[in-house]
């Protein structure tokens, strides 16, 4: 069958060829008719013609027709016999009257009133004793022809019919036997064939012009081509692309390798299949040298990482979901950690996450015997806010306190609702004098933010007490307790006020 298949394959370009030449060669027969070189029929018959009316005008001068109208009628009669070309034939007289005629000479005569030869129509003058007495008319066929049977006619028609015949199958068997002895699949034997067809790698070999010569069966399989479609054709007319779309020009291996003679190594490129399929290969090319390392051809090797490739594709999909879910998670977490150490209401931290924090800032403090001071921040009268204005109103109040507590603190100082409207804040560093500074600051904003906020309805003030590390406290909730006696004072006070911790 692949037999077969090799011949038919063979037998078409040998007919395209043969039929090629064939025209090629009419073509010339006709240049050579048209430039002169081929001799011309009709100039040939003229030539004929003029010469047989000068024979014939010399047999009449030798036989005298005028004395010899016999003779005159029998030779006449004898010359239309004889010449194919000729219609006809007679003798007139000088006053227009015919001596003799061949059959029909009136007929093909007719019309014709010139007294001058033509190619069709020829005058031979008689005299007797040196006058005109006649002439002798022959009347010939013409060498023009109608259109169609002058071209079926024609010699060169005839002559290009028999070179188009004969010559088109002469060239066949020519091409078909030239072929055959150019096949470039011949010059590697098959046993070189089979073994490479055992192999999973695509193979190829091309020549120093980058013609295939030879194909295994996984490359072909591969790229869906026939063996011997490929065998002949370039290999840089697969149109070769690079994997990676950065590089505009492929850089096709075996280029370098015909002209350097070095090998190239795992050069990726992508070739469409012949049902328009993309496949991609890892290129290897090896140069095949003479005996004088004069490079011949390239060996080269084409492994399939298509699959390969879609893979790693969706690995790298899979890894950006990954990335990107767990941004997800980071973010989720991040938000779920807010919520479990803030409160929701005024986005402070809430009491059990402010412990955990202020807890190693006391033994920092504790341990380096440096300050820390904490205040505890009240608001005056809460509930009847809740009570005459409702607790939408109340929550309003929650915020704009957290937001002024917030505002009058730094980054690392600790601002935690304790409960309630009550409020705690620790601030490393700050002696109890900067934290008196700072809490009574605090009071004027509540007072002042509530004014221009609630336009006296409510009117909001706050109650502060203030603790340090001067009063010695035992652990971070003592320190704690030192200033919510201090808030108690305050409000016990008048409220409106801030009150620092002193020993009894």
């Amino acid at each position: 069958m692949d037999d077969y298949k090799k011949s038919m394959q063979s037998i078409y370009p040998a007919i395209r060829i043969s039929f090629a030449l064939t025209w090629l060669t009419v073509c010339i027969l006709m240049a050579a008719d048209f430039f002169g070189f081929i001799p011309n029929e009709k100039q040939y018959l003229l030539e004929s013609r003029k010469k047989n009316t000068e024979a014939i005008a010399i047999q009449f001068l030798a036989i005298d027709p005028v004395k010899n109208i016999k003779t005159s009628k029998q030779l006449i009669k004898y010359i239309v016999k004889r010449n194919s070309d000729m219609l006809s034939a007679a003798i007139r007289s000088q006053s227009g009257r015919i001596i003799y005629q061949s059959a029909d000479h009136e007929k093909w005569w007719q019309g014709y009133n010139k007294k001058e030869s033509t190619s069709t129509h020829v005058y031979i003058p008689l005299h007797e004793n040196g006058k005109p007495w006649g002439n002798a008319e022959f009347r010939f066929t013409s060498l023009k022809s109608n259109l169609i049977q002058g071209i079926f006619e024609h010699p060169l028609f005839k002559v290009s019919m028999f070179v188009f015949c004969v010559g088109f199958f002469s060239y066949l068997a020519f091409m078909l036997r030239a072929l055959r002895q150019l096949d470039p699949s011949s010059v590697i034997p098959e046993r070189v064939n089979i073994a490479f067809d055992t192999l999973a790698e695509g193979i190829i070999i091309i020549d120093e012009n980058e013609n295939i010569i030879m194909a295994n069966k996984s490359f072909s399989n591969t790229v869906e081509w026939s063996r011997n479609g490929l065998i002949g054709k370039k290999i840089s007319s697969l149109r070769w692309k690079p994997i990676t779309k950065k590089t505009v020009k492929p850089l096709l291996p075996w280029l370098e390798t015909l002209e350097t003679g070095k090998n190239a190594i795992g050069i990726q490129l992508t070739t469409k299949t012949a049902t328009g399929n993309t496949i991609k290969f890892s290129v290897n090319a090896s140069s095949i040298s003479d005996d004088g390392s004069k490079v011949q051809g390239v060996l080269i090797t084409l492994s399939d990482i298509t699959q390969f490739e879609e893979r790693n594709t969706e690995l790298q999909s899979i890894v950006s979901q990954l990335k990107q879910s767990q941004i997800q998670v980071k973010q989720q977490n991040k938000e779920l950690s807010y919520l479990a150490t803030h409160d929701p209401l005024s986005g402070c931290l809430n009491r059990r996450s402010f412990s955990e924090q202020f807890e190693p800032q006391f033994n920092i403090a504790k341990r380096n015997n440096s300050e820390l001071s904490c205040i505890m921040v009240d608001l005056d009268h809460f509930k009847s806010v809740n009570d005459n204005y409702g607790h939408a109103r109340g929550d309003e109040v929650i915020k704009m306190l957290s937001k002024i507590l917030k505002t009058c603190t730094r980054k690392i100082d600790l601002v935690g609702r304790y409960g309630g409207e009550e409020f705690c804040l620790v601030f490393p560093g700050i002696s109890e004098e900067m934290a008196i500074t700072v809490s009574e600051r605090i009071r004027l904003e509540i007072q002042e933010k509530s004014e221009k906020r609630f336009n006296g309805q409510p009117r909001v003030t706050a109650s502060i007490g203030v603790s340090s590390m001067s009063g010695n406290p035992k652990n971070p909730d003592d320190l704690v307790n030192k200033a919510d006696q201090a808030l108690y004072v305050a409000k016990e006070s008048g409220r409106n006020q801030v009150v620092l911790w002193r020993v009894e």
